[in-house]
C-alpha cells in the first residue's frame, strides 16, 4: 500500500479514519440553507463547539452548531487522541505567571477536563475505538534521576496529580530504545481514537435536538445588538449569543479573534503491521511524549505504531513526509529502521501567543473556546463548561483565564518569526 498523503484542508475527506483502522468516513451531514433562530450559535464542529453545544443543550438552551467543513475535520479528528491534564504553556512557566495558587486552581480545571472525556468514554457503549487506554509517559533524554523525581513531587503534592518517577531500567524495561533515560509516569491519563470521539459527540448531540450543520462557513457577523446575526453562504442564523469555538476563529466573524491564534501543524504517520517487531521495543500499552518543542509523541494501535512530530506554521504536509516519519521511527528504535508509513498526514492546531487557551466572554453576548493548543480533547470539555455556565448561570469560572486575552500574534511577520524558532527548536532535537 502506498503511503496516504492528505493536504490538512478541512474539505478533505480522509479524516485520519484509515490509520485508526476504520475503511469507510461518515457520510457527510446537511448545510444550512435557510435563516433560522436559536438562543445559542456555535461556530466550529471540532471539540470545543461539540462541548459547548453539549454543555448548553444540557442546560435547556436551544444551540446551532456551524461548520465549514465536516465533524472534526481540523485538529480534533487528526491528533493523536491523547487526554490529559496541563497546558500547552510548561507548567512552571505558568506558575510564574499568575502565582501558585491560580495556577493550581487552572491544573485542576484541565484534570476535571480529563474525567469529563473518560466519563463520556467509558459510557459511550460497545464502540471499542472509544475504550480509554490508560496512562501516559513523559520521556526525558537525560540521566538525572533527583530532578526527575523533584518533578513528580511537585506535581504530586502541589498540583494533586498522581505521577510517577521511573528510572532508567524501568522505562527501558518498555521501550527498547537507547534514546531516553528517564521518564514521569502518568497513570490517569489516557488515548483513544479523537475522530471516534468527535463523532460521538457529534451524533449525541443530534439525538438532544441540537441541529448541526456541515459545509457552512460563518462568513460575516453582525455581534453588536441584542440578537446577534451570523451570516453563512446560504443562510443566517440569528442567536442570544454567538460562540467562537472554530480553531483557527474566523476573522470575517471577529477580526480580534483572528489575529488571536497562529495556525501550527504537526505530522502524524501511521505503520504498517510490524507484528512481533513492534511488540519487541514498545511494551508499553499507554501514550509517550517527548516533552521537548516539536518532540515526538507516540503509541501502539495493534501492531501498527502511531508517530507524531514536528512542528510548522505552514499548513500543508512536507515534502517525503512519511520517509522523514519514517527515519525519525528508526533513530530511536533502531530494530524498526526502514519502517513502511502507511497513512501520513498533518494536523493543524491554533495557538495563542501565550500558549494557553482562549476561554471566556469577549463582549456580551459573544464567547469564545479556541486556542486550545495542541491540548484540545481534554481542554475543549471543561471550556464548553465553562462557556455555558457563564451564559446560562452567570457563572464566572472563566474569568480564571482572563490574564490571557486576545493578544495579537504579528500576522506574517508573527508567523516568520515562529517558523524560525520552531525550526531552530527542530535543529536542536536533531
Amino acid at each position: 500500500m502506498q503511503p496516504t498523503m492528505v493536504t490538512g484542508s478541512p474539505f478533505d475527506t480522509f479524516y485520519g479514519a484509515l490509520a485508526f483502522g476504520r475503511d469507510e468516513v461518515p457520510a457527510p451531514r446537511r448545510r444550512l440553507t435557510q435563516d433560522i433562530d436559536c438562543d445559542v450559535c456555535v461556530i466550529g464542529a471540532g471539540f470545543a463547539g461539540l462541548w459547548t453545544a453539549r454543555a448548553l443543550a444540557a442546560r435547556g438552551h436551544e444551540v446551532v452548531v456551524i461548520d465549514r467543513a465536516r465533524v472534526g475535520a481540523g485538529a480534533s479528528g487528526r491528533n493523536a487522541g491523547f487526554v490529559g491534564p496541563g497546558f500547552s504553556l510548561d507548567l512552571e512557566q505558568l506558575v510564574r505567571r499568575v502565582g501558585i495558587e491560580p495556577a493550581r486552581a487552572l491544573w485542576a480545571l484541565s484534570r476535571e477536563g480529563v474525567e469529563m472525556v473518560r466519563a463520556l468514554a467509558h459510557g459511550a457503549g460497545p464502540d471499542a475505538a472509544l475504550r480509554p487506554v490508560a496512562g501516559r509517559l513523559d520521556v526525558w533524554m537525560n540521566e538525572d534521576e533527583a530532578r526527575n523525581r523533584r518533578r513528580a513531587d511537585w506535581l504530586a503534592h502541589r498540583f494533586d496529580t498522581p505521577c510517577e518517577p521511573w528510572s532508567t531500567r524501568e522505562l527501558q524495561d518498555v521501550l527498547r530504545t537507547p534514546t531516553y533515560q528517564q521518564a514521569l509516569h502518568f497513570p490517569e491519563a489516557f488515548h483513544l481514537d479523537p475522530l471516534a470521539l468527535a463523532l460521538h459527540l457529534a451524533n449525541d448531540l443530534e439525538t438532544q435536538g441540537v441541529r448541526l450543520f456541515e459545509a457552512t462557513e460563518a462568513r460575516e457577523g453582525d455581534l453588536a445588538g441584542v440578537r446577534k446575526h451570523v451570516q453563512t453562504e446560504s443562510g443566517r442564523v440569528r442567536a442570544h449569543h454567538v460562540v467562537l469555538c472554530a480553531g483557527v476563529p474566523s476573522g470575517r466573524v471577529l477580526p480580534a479573534a483572528g489575529r488571536a491564534v497562529m495556525p501550527i501543524s504537526s505530522a502524524i504517520g501511521v505503520s504498517e503491521d510490524l507484528g512481533d517487531r513492534l511488540g519487541a521495543v514498545v511494551q508499553y500499552a499507554g501514550g509517550v511524549c517527548d516533552p521537548r518543542r516539536a518532540g515526538p509523541s507516540f503509541r501502539r494501535i495493534g501492531d501498527r505504531l502511531l508517530w507524531g512530530s514536528g512542528a510548522s506554521t505552514r499548513a500543508a504536509p512536507p515534502r517525503r513526509l512519511a520517509a522523514r516519519l519514517a527515519g525519525e521511527i528508526g533513530a530511536v528504535f533502531p530494530t524498526l529502521k526502514g519502517v513502511r508509513i502507511e497513512h501520513a498526514w498533518v494536523g493543524t492546531m491554533a495557538y495563542a501567543v501565550h500558549a494557553m487557551p482562549l476561554i471566556g466572554r469577549l463582549e456580551p453576548g459573544v464567547w469564545i473556546a479556541s486556542g486550545l493548543g495542541g491540548r484540545g480533547v481534554a481542554m475543549a470539555a471543561i471550556a464548553g463548561e465553562l462557556v455555558a455556565a457563564g451564559i446560562v448561570e452567570s457563572d464566572e469560572r472563566w474569568k480564571m483565564f482572563a490574564p490571557f486575552g486576545l493578544v495579537d500574534t504579528g500576522g506574517a511577520l508573527g508567523r516568520l518569526a515562529a517558523e524560525l524558532r520552531l525550526r531552530a527548536a527542530s535543529l536542536r532535537r536533531q
